[in-house]
């Protein structure tokens, strides 16, 4: 009888496991801090390619009860540039006159970056609504850009369960889903695919993970491969984000 007892009890666990289902929400509170890291790595053949690190300071300067409110800022760029021939280096942990003429270069396009406050407003869903940088400088949501968050679902999810979210800028589309792999010690792992479409063609792969408690996307790694006017490439985005 006993044993008969620890087997229904170890199907029934494995069981309530199985059908373990989550409502994933951002729940920010009004002044936690995070530190995103941005790795990213672009191959593009012979035309050359880009390493690159930047870590992103972010505050949640208000949490309401249809939108959230940040304030991000660049702390830190380290860039590796390669096109044909030419070289390029650029780490703004480093005094000018530490850097070579090329880097000198590219400080004077970065320093105004660095100073500039991003003010993003999104909803609980991680729907961004607006995104304002203060002072406006030229091409900063590109390098920004992968600090967005995912399209949760409005219902519950659970192992298995998968949706698609749409995305657009500057004529790439990027349709992007998510599939639960697993939900275990209050993290939900994901596998991500999907497509790119507009000005480019390619694919999308990678996994990332999300806090359950607070709705974080605590880590991504996620590989884009495309062709766009006849040059193929590849790029490798490691991204975390850690509350500090």
């Amino acid at each position: 009888m006993k044993r008969i007892i620890l087997v229904l009890l170890v199907i029934t666990t494995l069981s309530a496991t199985a059908q373990e289902s989550v409502l994933l929400r951002l729940n920010y509170n009004e002044g936690d801090n995070y530190l995103l890291t941005v790795d990213a790595k672009q191959n593009m053949g012979l035309q050359g390619g880009m390493n690159m690190n930047m870590t992103m300071g972010v505050i949640i300067t208000e949490v309401g009860a249809k939108n959230i409110k940040t304030e991000s800022k660049i702390t830190s760029v380290v860039m590796d540039m390669m096109q044909g021939e030419m070289s390029m280096s650029y780490d703004s942990n480093k005094k000018e006159a530490e850097l070579d003429q090329m880097g000198q270069m590219m400080k004077s396009q970065f320093d105004p970056m660095m100073k500039a406050t991003i003010h993003t407003s999104l909803d609980n869903l991680g729907n961004m609504i607006e995104t304002k940088i203060e002072p406006a400088i030229p091409g900063m949501e590109q390098l920004t850009g992968s600090a967005s968050t995912i399209n949760y679902p409005e219902e519950k999810v659970s192992v298995g369960s998968s949706w698609t979210s749409e995305d657009e800028n500057q004529g790439v589309k990027m349709s992007t889903t998510y599939t639960i792999s697993s939900i275990a010690n209050g993290i939900v792992s994901l596998d991500v695919s999907g497509d790119v479409a507009g000005t480019g063609t390619g694919t999308i792969k990678g996994k990332t993970t999300v806090d359950i408690s607070s709705g974080v996307p605590t880590s991504a790694a996620i590989e884009v491969t495309m062709s766009a006017q006849g040059v193929n490439m590849s790029i490798i985005t490691n991204t975390t984000m850690t509350k500090i």
